[in-house]
């Protein structure tokens, strides 16, 4: 050994020696990340048709992840899982797998559920929540929904994850 100090990185993930970012941005925010925190609620629409709760288009030259969500029914009508209204997530139009079809209220908007691992979205791609309505009568019901997480320059990232 030369005797010199090993360069271990520091806790903010900034290796001294490259200057380099060196933790997966997606798992330890770096510090530009800036929160993202959206809420809305919109009117059930009518039998057979479906409505946009959320929708968040992604910068370019950013990446996210969403790491809490959720949806809800405001009003009578509906049982929770019967399926007479449900909900999607999409990344640029696809179901993000495992929300295609969400049964029931995930959490609140007041109080959402933390994702396990949470869902990247990367550059300007969009997100959605979206509520249908497959056979509730309307009589002025609500979905709500609510997601949060953070984005963050993508620069951060690996080149093989589309950073620079």
């Amino acid at each position: 050994m030369s005797g010199s100090a090993p360069n271990i990185p520091l806790a903010d993930g900034i290796d001294r020696t490259t200057g380099s970012y060196w933790m997966p941005p997606w798992i330890y925010p770096p510090s530009e990340a800036e929160p993202i925190d959206d809420i809305a609620y919109v009117a059930l629409p009518a039998i057979g048709a479906s409505a946009v709760v959320l929708t968040r288009t992604i910068d370019a030259g950013y990446n996210s992840i969403f790491l809490a969500l959720a949806n809800n029914f405001v009003g009578g009508g509906w049982t929770e899982g019967s399926g007479s209204v449900t909900w999607q997530i999409l990344i640029d139009g696809a179901a993000q797998p495992g929300y295609d079809a969400i049964p029931a209220s995930l959490g609140s908007p007041a109080n959402p559920v933390r994702h396990p691992s949470g869902f990247r979205v990367f550059e300007s791609s969009t997100v959605q929540l979206i509520v249908t309505n497959n056979s509730v009568v309307l009589a002025g019901q609500l979905s709500g929904g609510r997601w949060q997480g953070y984005f963050y320059p993508k620069e951060y990232e690996d080149p093989s994850f589309g950073g620079q």
